[in-house]
């Protein structure tokens, strides 16, 4: 299996997740579709969000705008300081206290510098930052590197902060509509989620372990992926980098990226059976059906945010993983896993959460 896991374990101080704005809801997104693109558009949108089980989601653009405008007065690099202070404050820590700070994202605020270089801005922060640009598995990527970094005592705690604002990247217009966009449009939300991560303290008590991350895409076409802006084509036809959503391929391997990662936590010696919940990356509303036809797993095992939320990408696990943390739902001694799939090429991993 191409699948590595960290050796370590590690503490987590806090976790925190912003989002911009007010939700909107199905029938204000279909709106706004409808006065651009015409009622068939909106009907042939409304079947597919029943289909993904999404309601709600956040943006940070206007629908009012063919072109993706800020509409909330807030971008990429607020979301994330935002995430980032509240992982602190739910931890008891300070900006200065961080160590290292990374960050993750398909959708940073500028190329160069990276996106998180104006998150440590807007932190006041003046210690080492870097920025990975990884969509639905960059926290296992995150994790990778952060504990790493906590073993080796020179950079602690470290903040990892995953952010997507995707939606300025679809332009609500005819003729760049087409079943794939169409897909974006409904199934993607906005938003950041922080973690903040300190050395082991032996204890049994908000302990992240078995971090771990693999791939299945070796020569595989991705079945997500963002074209132009890259060196290999810098322009493109619609003047802008467009999401691509390769439906067929996300359909016949997606459900593989699970699969792997759970034969990657039984390889430690796990059953399904051991965890009190299960978080999957967050890609539609149906999950916990989904989960629990697939694995004979009890349904209310399964925690879900994407009909609320949308998928939100490299934000999802982290905003999930917080407002599970901050449900109520947890008990003392619970155990997590958390489960990440990206089908960009093809990537998986997850970790083993204790409350």
């Amino acid at each position: 299996m191409n699948c590595r896991f960290s050796p370590f374990r590690v503490k987590l101080i806090g976790s925190g997740h912003a989002l911009p704005g007010e939700p909107v809801s199905n029938r204000e997104l279909l709106a706004a579709l409808a006065a651009h693109c015409g009622a068939a558009a909106a009907r042939r949108g409304r079947r597919i969000a029943k289909r993904l089980g999404i309601e709600s989601r956040y943006l940070s653009r206007s629908l009012q705008q063919r072109d993706g405008g800020t509409q909330t007065g807030v971008e990429a690099p607020q979301l994330s300081a935002s995430a980032v202070r509240q992982a602190l404050e739910n931890g008891a820590a300070d900006t200065a206290d961080i160590g290292y700070l990374v960050g993750h994202t398909t959708t940073p605020h500028t190329l160069l510098p990276s996106g998180v270089a104006w998150t440590a801005d807007e932190l006041d922060y003046s210690g080492p930052f870097l920025e990975l640009r990884q969509a639905c598995t960059g926290f296992a990527h995150g994790l990778q590197i952060a504990a790493a970094m906590i073993q080796s005592g020179s950079h602690t705690p470290v903040a990892v902060v995953g952010c997507e604002t995707g939606s300025s990247y679809f332009r609500l217009a005819p003729d760049f509509l087409d079943l794939e966009q169409l897909i974006n449009y409904v199934q993607m939300g906005d938003g950041a989620g922080a973690a903040v991560l300190g050395p082991d303290d032996g204890s049994e008590r908000q302990i992240l372990s078995d971090m771990f991350v693999g791939q299945a895409g070796l020569n595989r076409e991705p079945g997500f992926y963002l074209q132009g802006g890259g060196s290999n084509a810098p322009q493109q036809a619609h003047g802008f980098p467009v999401f691509r959503h390769r439906v067929g391929q996300v359909r016949q391997h997606g459900p593989e990226l699970f699969e792997k990662g759970i034969a990657a936590i039984r390889s430690r010696g796990y059953e399904l059976t051991d965890f009190d919940w299960i978080l999957p990356h967050q890609a539609n509303g149906h999950l916990a059906a989904q989960f629990s036809e697939a694995l004979a797993i009890p349904a209310d095992k399964v925690y879900v945010t994407a009909d609320r939320l949308g998928n939100l990408g490299s934000a999802a696990i982290w905003v999930s993983f917080d407002q599970l943390r901050r449900s109520g739902r947890l008990r003392t001694g619970d155990r997590v896993l958390v489960l990440g799939a990206e089908a960009t090429k093809f990537l998986f991993g997850g970790f083993v959460y204790r409350h």
